[in-house]
């Protein structure tokens, strides 16, 4: 009998140390995370392709949300698995420097190779996003603090022949962001300096132009629209020395016009304009849509690379957006920051795996689930403190949520939170409360009185903003070296 026993437990001892042989020797996934900045999840009616030829070849989470529609700190809820307020960065340009481990830093400890690209200023990596990796690529246009489809892939094309396995690869497009200009757009302006032109402008896209001369010396500029106009489009003429905005034409239809300037040329030997076009509403959600379009078609080709090279072989491939935008639905606003409703909130997630599994998913979820998701991939636990649950461990999802967002980069600080079907949001400096049911506006901009489970929703919000607020009684500084990618991107005035 004891000999029985003895020999069954050896035999449960070496198959217990074969599955664990086998679980470290097998090689650890490789790992690629695409965020598409400012991509809403109904794509503001776009009808990619590419991607939903993914969707149907991986796993969609259909409800879920950000954390706060500002592109930095919902970046690192991202990478943390935790709240804005619980990290110290509530708004663009502010830095990260906390001991809490990003997900990169674990990653490479386990043995990754890093890789990033990004497409925005307001990543770059100095300000915290760019710890943990090995190879960190935020160098932009001399004219612009953002980047193209195209302009990204060529960058993760130059650096795809060194990747090394097991690899984490995080690509950043922000095509939908604001200017909404593709980049087929032609140049519909033109810069004259004393009487003679000097070169051509995409209004739309909103790009420095520079004008070179000797310091101190005065310059005639003029800016001319050239060509047709749409309706309802406002043209202007930004001229950063002078922190001013020229109003160039102002109307509808067909139409030129011209603004004339006095500019004095600065210490470095020139001085900046900046052509701008105001969209209508109706035009930025018909750009925003071909954007949406356009980074699809871009990412079509770099995921086609990828796949030649061998690189989505053991490979996870996650899809997501950072935050939402408002194409005027909510008070006819167009962007993001502010506020807390759906289209600023709600966002995309798919999930490619090698494993080939499908479906739709409709449990709650939130960006924080990408970095316990991730950490459980690469075998590594989970650390305490985490409001993020696993996108493919855990089917339940979040049976509640919360979105925040503060000023000074927002109009005021807000909070929000999605239970049952409800969303509550609250902006505590109004007193003001605004009640959506989800199941009838996915995109939460058509208010409904207070019902039976509003008194509830409004005691748990008030204890998650008392939370918030106890951790940030002091705002975090925005970073001197941000300021001038904040202005140009139009964060900061």
């Amino acid at each position: 009998m004891r000999r029985l026993l003895t020999a069954t437990l050896v035999v449960l001892a070496l198959g217990i140390g074969l599955l664990l042989w086998k679980k470290l020797a097998s090689p650890r996934p490789n790992i690629i995370l695409v965020v598409v900045d400012t991509m809403r999840e109904d794509l503001g009616g776009a009808n990619p392709p590419f991607f939903n030829s993914l969707k149907k070849r991986g796993i969609y989470f259909k409800n879920t949300y950000t954390t706060i529609p500002i592109t930095l700190p919902a970046h690192l809820s991202m990478f943390t698995g935790r709240y804005p307020f619980q990290i110290g960065v509530i708004n663009n340009g502010q830095k990260y420097r906390e001991d809490y481990e990003l997900l990169a830093e674990r990653l490479k400890k386990r043995g990754y190779h890093t890789y990033a690209v990004v497409s925005l200023g307001t990543l770059q990596g100095f300000l915290g996003p760019g710890r943990g990796f090995d190879l960190y690529v935020d160098k932009f246009p001399k004219t612009r603090w953002y980047k193209t489809a195209e302009e990204v892939n060529q960058e993760v094309e130059k650096i795809l022949p060194s990747i090394k396995p097991p690899f984490f690869l995080w690509i950043h497009y922000s095509d939908p962001h604001e200017p909404y200009a593709p980049p087929w757009l032609p140049n519909n302006g033109e810069v004259w300096v004393n009487g003679e032109k000097i070169g051509e402008v995409c209004f739309y896209k909103k790009e420095l132009f520079y004008i070179k001369g000797k310091p101190g010396d005065e310059v005639e500029v003029t800016v001319k629209l050239k060509g047709k106009t749409l309706g309802t489009v406002a043209y202007a003429v930004e001229v950063p020395s002078l922190k001013e905005k020229v109003v160039l034409l102002n109307g509808r239809g067909e139409g030129t016009g011209e603004a004339k300037l006095r500019l004095k040329i600065g210490k470095k030997g020139f001085v900046s304009i900046r052509p701008t076009v105001f969209l209508s509403t109706l035009w930025a959600r018909f750009f925003y849509k071909k954007e949406v379009l356009y980074w699809d078609s871009q990412f079509s080709r770099l995921y086609g690379e990828m796949q030649r090279k061998g690189l989505l072989n053991n490979t996870y491939l996650f899809i997501l957006a950072d935050h939402g935008e408002g194409l005027g639905e909510w008070r006819n606003h167009k962007g993001h920051i502010h506020f807390l409703n759906g289209v600023y909130t709600r966002i995309p997630l798919l999930v490619v795996s090698p494993r080939g599994e499908t479906g739709l998913r409709e449990e709650y979820r939130q960006i924080t689930d990408i970095f316990p998701t991730l950490l459980h991939l690469a075998s590594l636990r989970v650390p305490a403190g985490v409001s993020g649950l696993d996108l493919l461990r855990d089917r339940r999802g979040h049976g509640r949520i919360f979105l925040e967002t503060y000023a000074p980069e927002s109009y005021f600080d807000r909070f929000s939170i999605i239970e049952g079907g409800f969303q509550l949001i609250h902006t505590p400096a109004k007193k003001r409360f605004f009640f959506f049911n989800q199941a009838q506006d996915p995109r939460t901009v058509k208010p409904i009185p207070f019902n039976q489970r509003t008194a509830s929703l409004i005691k748990t919000l008030k204890k998650f903003e008392e939370k918030a607020y106890s951790a940030i009684k002091v705002r975090p500084k925005k970073e001197r070296k941000a300021l001038k990618v904040l202005r140009s991107l139009g964060y900061v005035k």
